[in-house]
């Protein structure tokens, strides 16, 4: 009778906790393992070890994984979390609990501008708060929201499909400055651009001074909707 294997061991309590993170990031933003094997190039076994436990995610891919998941990459890689954090990894006990220690200090979590589509990618962003602040300046930051940029018509201020950060707080007409860039909804179409008022009607348009408008006049300025002021891009 061949000798019978011994059952394959549970990985520690600690690390299970850092791969719970990472399956529950990856349901949580519909994130299949083949999404991953193919935009990291990985074994698909790595994969399934990583959401297992039985293999802890490498401190080198763990940055890229944790702005596609949107989370901090010290919360689903036990490597990253030495190496960032510097701190003990948690205890029997406390791995019990659903949480493991994570340092925010120096980050921001932002949320998607929820007026724009949903692209595909997380709900929010975790993003060092020194490059926040130096896109937002003074604005509160419970105020931003993220959101891709939809067009070209901002190019090359604004590339297409850059992030942009918007104080979604600035939603009424009368908050509009003239010459200054809004993400807005005309028509139910969102886009990006700089909005000009003018005598009797306003304008949405790109970059620079030939770009192509689009004039909205009184009876219809209900249909532009202002979604927030833009505050720079990524």
């Amino acid at each position: 009778m061949a000798p019978r294997k011994a059952p394959k061991s549970a990985p520690p309590p600690a690390r299970e906790a850092f791969a719970r993170a990472f399956r529950e990031a990856m349901t949580r933003n519909n994130v299949r393992n083949i999404d991953i094997v193919n935009r990291f190039g990985v074994d698909s076994s790595y994969v399934s070890q990583w959401r297992s436990g039985d293999r802890p995610i490498p401190a080198d891919k763990a940055e890229e994984l944790g702005l596609l998941l949107g989370v901090l990459p010290e919360t689903i890689s036990e490597p990253f979390h030495r190496k960032r954090v510097g701190l003990t990894i948690p205890s029997t006990a406390e791995a019990g609990s659903r949480q493991v220690l994570v340092d925010m200090a120096g980050h921001t979590k932002i949320e998607r501008l929820a007026d724009f589509p949903a692209p595909d990618g997380p709900q929010f962003l975790i993003l060092p708060t020194f490059l926040v602040r130096a896109k937002s300046g003074h604005a509160a930051l419970e105020n931003v929201r993220w959101v891709l940029n939809p067009s070209r018509a901002m190019e090359p201020e604004i590339s297409s499909g850059a992030l942009v950060l918007v104080d979604a707080s600035v939603r009424t007409h009368d908050a509009v400055i003239d010459g200054v860039t809004y993400a807005y909804s005309l028509r139910n179409r969102p886009d990006i651009r700089r909005i000009l008022i003018r005598k009797d009607h306003w304008s949405v348009t790109g970059y620079g001074k030939h770009s192509d408008l689009t004039d909205v006049y009184e009876s219809e300025l209900q249909s532009l909707e202002i979604c927030g002021l833009v505050l720079g891009s990524f």
